[in-house]
C-alpha cells in the first residue's frame, strides 16, 4: 500500500488535520472493513459456537506471528494484550521483587509507567530511582543520568523508547548494554515507537518490550503486545489467575489448539473482530514498509519544528532534531494554557492534538499519512493564536 492510498482510506484526513495519533490513531477502511467481516461472522454463527470459537483461536495465533514480526521476534515470545499499560503490569507486578531491590525510571514517563514503581515501594520495598531528564537531553546526557543511578541492587531499568510528552527519543541500546553489565534487566514502554519506528527488540536489547495497537500502528483500541525474551519467561510469574493457569501452568480447554509459554500470562480473552483489526493494522504499516514510515513522519516533524521555531512566542519542549527527535513535536505558547490551544485548535480549524501535564506543552503526531499542507496550516493557526492571545480566563470573566 502507498502512503497516498494509507491516507485516502482514512475517513478522518476527510475533514480533519489529524495530529492526535499518539493518543489513538485514525484507523484506515481495510482495519475497518476487516472489523466488521468477524462481527458479521460471529453474529451468524454465534460468539460461542465451534466455528465463531476456531476462528478466535485462529485470530490470537496469527495476531502473534504478525506482532512478532513488528519486533523481529519469535511468535512464542509475544502476547496479545489490551494496550502497553496491560504489558508494563505483566512485567513490573510479576517480577520477583525482594525488599531493597532498585528500579530506575524516569520523570517523564507516561502513567502507565509512572504509577506502578510506588506500589511495588510500598508493597515489596523496591527502591525507585527517578532519573530526571531535562526534554532536550542528549544521548551522551541520557546514558549518563541513567548510568549515575544504577547500583549494584539494580534489578529492571523502565523506560520508554520514546517519551510520550516531549518526544524525546531514548538510547535504549546503549542504556540496556549498561543495564545488562550491571545486572539488571530492561523493561522498554513502546507505546510511541509501535508502528512509528522499526523495532528489533534482540538488536536493542529489551528484555521485555510493550506496544499499544491503537496509536501508530492504526489499530483498534483495546489491542496491544507484549515480547519477553524467552530466556526471561520465568522471570516474571502471572499477574492474575485465570482459566488459563492453574498452579502456575497452562491449563487448556480440549478444543483450544496450540498454546505458548506466553499463554500464562494472559489476563482474559479479547473480541476476535479486534484481533482482526490489529492483524490487518500491523499489516497495512509493514507493507508500507517501518524505515519508511519512520522516515516520513520525521520529515513532516522537521517541517512543524521549523515552522515552530520561527514564530515568536512559540517554543519547544523537546529535542530540535537528530537521533534523539521522532515524529512527536511538543511546543508552548505563551500565554496560553496547553488545554486553550488544543480546544481552540480544534474549534477554528479541525485541527486534533493533546495537551500534555507535565511538561505542560502541546503535543503533535507526525505521522506518515499527514501532509505538508496539514503542518503549515498546524503552523499557520498557532501563529494567529499568538497574534490573538489567549482568551480572558473563567476568573477573569467572573471578576468583571
Amino acid at each position: 500500500m502507498s502512503i497516498e492510498t494509507l491516507r485516502q482510506s482514512i475517513a478522518a484526513t476527510k475533514d480533519v488535520a489529524y495530529f492526535n495519533t499518539g493518543w489513538a490513531g485514525p484507523s484506515p477502511e481495510p482495519v475497518l472493513a476487516r472489523m466488521r467481516e468477524v462481527f458479521e461472522r460471529e453474529a451468524a454463527a454465534g460468539p460461542a459456537s465451534l466455528e465463531s470459537l476456531r476462528l478466535a483461536r485462529e485470530l490470537n495465533e496469527e495476531a502473534r506471528v504478525v506482532l512478532a514480526g513488528l519486533f523481529a521476534a519469535e511468535p512464542n515470545e509475544v502476547l496479545i494484550t489490551h494496550g502497553t499499560t496491560e504489558g508494563l503490569n505483566i512485567v513490573l507486578h510479576g517480577f520477583n521483587w525482594q525488599p531493597g531491590d532498585e528500579l530506575v525510571t524516569c520523570d517523564l514517563e507516561h502513567m502507565a509507567l509512572a504509577n506502578p514503581p510506588p506500589v511495588l515501594a510500598e508493597r515489596h520495598g523496591v527502591s525507585v530511582r527517578r532519573v530526571e531528564l531535562p526534554v532536550g537531553a542528549s544521548e551522551e546526557e541520557q546514558l549518563r543520568l541513567v548510568t549515575e543511578a544504577i547500583t549494584p541492587r539494580m534489578r529492571i531499568v523502565a523506560l520508554s523508547h520514546i517519551q510520550f510528552s516531549c518526544g524525546l527519543r531514548m538510547p535504549i541500546k546503549a542504556i540496556a548494554d549498561m543495564a545488562h553489565r550491571a545486572g539488571a534487566l530492561v523493561l522498554v514502554d513502546g507505546a510511541q515507537t509501535g508502528g512509528q519506528i522499526a523495532i528489533d527488540v534482540r538488536e536493542i536489547g529489551a528484555d521485555f518490550y510493550a506496544v499499544s495497537g491503537q496509536k501508530w500502528l492504526l489499530g483498534p483500541i483495546g489491542t496491544g503486545a507484549l515480547y519477553v525474551a524467552r530466556e526471561h519467561a520465568r522471570a516474571i510469574e502471572p499477574l492474575f489467575t485465570t482459566h488459563t493457569i492453574s498452579d502456575g501452568r497452562v491449563q487448556v480447554a480440549e478444543n483450544a489448539g496450540p498454546s505458548s509459554p506466553m499463554q500464562r500470562f494472559r489476563v482474559t480473552a479479547q473480541s476476535p473482530a479486534l484481533l482482526a483489526g490489529l492483524i490487518e493494522a500491523a499489516r497495512t504499516m509493514q507493507a508500507i514498509d517501518m524505515d519508511v514510515v519512520e522516515a516520513r513522519a520525521n520529515e513532516l516533524a522537521s517541517r512543524l519544528r521549523a515552522g515552530l521555531l520561527a514564530l515568536p512566542g512559540c517554543a519547544l519542549s523537546g529535542p530540535r532534531e537528530g537521533p534523539t527527535s521522532c515524529g512527536l513535536v511538543a511546543v508552548t505558547v505563551q500565554g496560553w494554557e496547553p488545554r486553550q490551544v488544543v480546544e481552540a485548535l480544534w474549534e477554528r480549524w479541525r485541527i486534533a492534538a493533546r495537551a500534555v501535564a507535565f511538561p505542560p506543552a502541546v503535543r503533535f503526531s507526525c505521522h506518515v499519512f499527514n501532509t505538508e499542507a496539514e503542518i503549515d496550516k498546524a503552523v499557520g493557526a498557532l501563529a494567529l493564536l499568538v497574534k490573538d492571545g489567549p482568551p480572558e480566563s473563567v476568573e477573569a470573566s467572573a471578576a468583571h
